[in-house]
């Protein structure tokens, strides 16, 4: 009897202690959520100040935008011609082989441009510059770059947050842009070399404009838009949260990887679920 009793406490000691846990990782990820909160209505609030965009703010910005978007461009074309020849190529096969054709626009519309493009516009992001963030403001608290622009009268958040987390966002969907284009465009060319489309590429372009409608016209653009925001944002916060040089880069870059990751399927899942609603209700 006593042994019996002395195993169903441990038992309730043991799901208490399980209980315990759960409950501080949900008040640490919301504690992690409402931090981040603030940090992106701070990053807005400097931005929207007239004084913020001085010539340093604005070469900075510059410099994110053009690393983003022009010196990434070959990049992009690769990638997208990856992308096309292994997704749209292989999309437009299985529809012709399951006597599906019709349905190309419909397939392509859902699949890549809702979905696919933003997801990979943010993994891109990061391998572009997200790391590089990661390090150079991983280095700013232990090396006393931040007491040092304080020092100086300097706000640390216009001059090392505000450019890049603009510039990510308005990059976003650049990179958006010339992905899907490429992707199309390669996507196109490998199926008309498999014998899987008979008409020209302008006709190909007039069924996916004719399967999107209003919407797609803005939705994904403004997610691309939020995904970038989002990736900066949580790669400069991570930087900066790193105070003690014996916490390694490593550590920090596959730190950031994971909440760029999170960020970027949180930020299309709520758009999804936004849509699912929309058409549900």
């Amino acid at each position: 009897m006593s042994l019996s009793g002395d195993m169903h406490d441990g038992g309730r000691r043991g799901a208490g202690t399980r209980l315990a846990a759960l409950g501080a990782a949900t008040v640490q990820a919301g504690r992690a959520a409402l931090d981040l909160s603030a940090f992106a209505a701070s990053v807005l609030a400097t931005a929207a100040a007239r004084d913020t965009w001085r010539r340093p703010v604005r070469a900075a910005f510059r410099h994110t935008l053009h690393r983003l978007a022009v010196r990434g461009f070959g990049t992009l074309v690769v990638a997208g011609a990856v992308l096309g020849l292994t997704l749209v190529a292989q999309l437009l096969y299985w529809l012709d082989v399951t006597g599906q054709g019709e349905l190309a626009g419909t397939v392509v519309v859902r699949v890549l441009v809702r979905e696919i493009v933003p997801i990979m516009t943010g993994l891109i992001l990061f391998g572009r510059m997200g790391m590089a963030i990661l390090i150079d403001l991983g280095e700013a608290r232990p090396r006393g770059w931040l007491r040092e622009l304080e020092r100086r009268g300097l706000d640390p958040l216009a001059l090392m947050v505000v450019p890049r987390v603009l510039g990510f966002a308005v990059g976003a969907l650049c990179i958006a842009t010339v992905l899907l284009a490429s992707t199309m465009f390669f996507g196109y060319l490998g199926a008309s070399a498999l014998g899987l489309v008979a008409y020209s590429i302008w006709d190909f372009s007039e069924i996916v404009l004719r399967a999107m409608d209003a919407s797609d016209f803005i939705v994904p653009p403004l997610k691309c838009l939020l995904i970038g925001f989002f990736v900066a944002l949580v790669c400069c916060a991570t930087g900066l949260a790193r105070d003690d040089a014996e916490d390694e880069l490593q550590r920090l870059l596959s730190r950031g990887f994971v909440r760029v990751a999170l960020a970027i399927l949180i930020v299309n899942g709520l758009f999804d679920l936004v849509g699912w609603h929309g058409l549900l209700g």
